[in-house]
Order: C-alpha cells, then sequence, then structure tokens
C-alpha cells in the first residue's frame, strides 16, 4: 500500500534554520545600537581578561513556530548578558553598571526596532531572515561577586527562518 503525505507539507526545497546563535551574533555586531557602546566585541561567552564593555549570549533552545506550517520557521530564546567596568576582585574591581545598563538596553531596543532583516555571515554564507524579536525579559542587574564587573541581563526570542 505505501505510505501517502496528506495536509499541509513544508517547502522541500527550504533550508532548516541555521544556528540561532551564528546568526544572532551577525546581527548584533551590525547593529549601531549595539555597536556604539561595545564595538564588535559580541560572543557566547566572556574570555578572562576581555576588553569591556562585552555583550554575551546563548540559546536556550527553541521551537518550531508552527510545526505543522509550510515554512521553517523558528523561534529560539536567547539569554544576553551585556557587562563593563574594570576586571578584579574584592575592592580592586571598577563596576560600570551604567554602561553595561546602556549595552543592554542598547539591545533591547535593537531588537524592537528590527523588522525583517536578512542577515548572511561573511566566513561561512549562512543566511537568514530574522522576522522578529520579542523582548522577554527587560534587562536586570545581576551581582557578580566574582569578577566584580557591572553586568544585566536580559531574555530574547528571535524568530528566523533559513535562506537558500
Amino acid at each position: 500500500m505505501g505510505i501517502k503525505a496528506t495536509g499541509s507539507q513544508p517547502d522541500q526545497a527550504q533550508k532548516f534554520a541555521p544556528d540561532a546563535e551564528i546568526i544572532f551574533r551577525e546581527w548584533a555586531v551590525n547593529n549601531a545600537d549595539i555597536t556604539d557602546v561595545c564595538s564588535t566585541r559580541v560572543a557566547t561567552r566572556l574570555p578572562r581578561n576581555a576588553t569591556l564593555p562585552f555583550l554575551t549570549f546563548f540559546s536556550n533552545g527553541g521551537t518550531m513556530m508552527t510545526p505543522r506550517s509550510e515554512a521553517f520557521v523558528s523561534s529560539v530564546a536567547l539569554q544576553v548578558n551585556a557587562f563593563a567596568g574594570k576586571w578584579g576582585g574584592g575592592s580592586s574591581s571598577q563596576p560600570d553598571y551604567a554602561t553595561a545598563l546602556q549595552l543592554a538596553n542598547g539591545v533591547a531596543e535593537a531588537a524592537l526596532k528590527t523588522g525583517t532583516t536578512r542577515v548572511v555571515t561573511p566566513t561561512s554564507a549562512t543566511a537568514a531572515v530574522i522576522y522578529s524579536f520579542e523582548v522577554v525579559e527587560l534587562p536586570i542587574r545581576v551581582e557578580e561577586t566574582e569578577t566584580g564587573l557591572g553586568h544585566y541581563q536580559l531574555s530574547l526570542i528571535m524568530n528566523y527562518r533559513g535562506l537558500d
């Protein structure tokens, strides 16, 4: 008898959404609301003694926006961390909460202003379309007892899909 697909089926020519962290970083380093504060110092982890301010982020996972849709549109949760100040420990550290908050607010503002945006990485030619961001959690201050840095954290959802 065999198996026959029925109902709504995805377009087989579509690309599955690429790594959200690659797409988010490329978007961030090409956004003046962010780079005016931290230049291109954006990565998935904070290197010890990195030049500050610095923006880190990581994917908390996600889902397909509509699992039965004809389009492979992903909705991915991202945790974003803004750091600023002077490295140290105890009394030698100098947190810069104002700059950390400025960077975190810059990310939130840039996310809210982003409409449909094509993103292509120059090194790997990874391509995607970001449809929108949702700011799930506005910046909150995090006490950094270990590094002594100013630190703010926010949560975003990025809705995007891969391109050919």
